[in-house]
């Protein structure tokens, strides 16, 4: 079975607090300005709670939050076995751990654990659509939807190996890895809309408005769809190992795995017009409304361009 070979477990966890450091990278051919500071080991997921930026740290098994204006530590959070994946309600952080076949709450303000709510094997993706928190069970072929309200839970079968969310503002896409393609459902009920074939070991998804973007890891592409019927747009080569994608300011910004670099992408024309060395092995990218965060899961760190 193909599977996406990024992530490497440990035999024991050690948990501990790591003083931020930061190091600035030379601008690169008219590159943005990197700096990177340290993290725990193996960052995998990032988010922006519109003051600070969250980081799993998968192989410490716990959360950092780094204040985005300087990246300072502003705490470190136990959480489940190899935490990947975060989402944000507007309260509260969810993670999900993957061999803890469960996700947790944390509430943003002072990491204080909400709640543990256990669901489907090896939680790999998570969304939440303005109402609900989306699971993607990477181990049974599932996504599960949470329901915030009342905390009442409805599974749905999508393809093989669901490892990525992303709402576009009334469906829920997912990311089917073992399946070379992705899962539209109705985000009121769950309905099955359409599977659309993508390119090979799809991994990261982004929605910009209009269109889909899909990372495809061992295509070394990036697939353009339309959100409005799944059509194919285009596909777009990047380097090695696309992973991370993120929409910031009407480009794509795509993190390479394989070639420790983010791209950014013009989307009317595909081109791929700017290219920026990172850390070792990035996993993902996001934007804080300033800058572009990375982590880098092979150098433990996570990289600020400043835009």
């Amino acid at each position: 079975m193909k599977r996406l070979l990024i992530i490497v477990s440990s035999l024991f966890v050690v948990f501990f607090t790591l003083d931020i450091s930061p190091v600035t990278r030379s601008e690169r051919q008219g590159s943005p300005q990197s700096i990177d500071f340290e993290v725990g080991r193996r960052p995998q997921a990032l988010l922006f709670d519109g003051s600070h930026i969250w980081v799993a740290n998968q192989q410490s098994d716990n959360l950092m939050k780094l204040r985005a204006s300087d990246g300072l530590n502003m705490g470190t959070f136990e959480t489940g076995t190899r935490p990947v994946a975060l989402t944000y309600d507007g309260t509260h952080v969810w993670v999900a751990n993957k061999m803890s076949n469960n996700v947790m709450k944390f509430l943003a303000k002072d990491g204080s654990l909400v709640a543990t709510i256990a669901v489907g094997q090896q939680p790999e993706g998570l969304a939440f659509d303005g109402k609900d928190v989306w699971v993607a069970n990477g181990g049974d072929n599932s996504v599960t939807k949470l329901r915030l309200s009342d905390g009442a839970s409805c599974t749905y079968m999508v393809g093989k190996s669901p490892i990525g969310l992303v709402y576009d503002g009334t469906n829920i896409w997912v990311v089917n890895n073992d399946s070379d393609s992705v899962t539209k459902l109705r985000a009121t009920d769950g309905v099955k809309l359409g599977t659309y074939r993508v390119g090979d070991s799809p991994t990261g998804i982004a929605f910009d408005g209009s269109n889909i973007w899909v990372t495809n890891f061992y295509g070394n592409s990036v697939t353009q769809l339309r959100a409005s019927d799944g059509q194919i747009l285009n596909t777009v080569a990047v380097a090695d190992g696309p992973v991370g994608v993120a929409f910031v300011n009407g480009y794509v910004w795509i993190a390479n795995y394989g070639s420790s670099s983010v791209m950014q992408v013009e989307p009317k024309r595909g081109g791929v017009i700017n290219t920026v060395k990172v850390g070792k092995s990035p996993a993902s990218v996001i934007f804080d409304g300033t800058s572009i965060w990375v982590a880098n899961g092979g150098s433990n760190s996570v990289s600020r361009l400043s835009l």
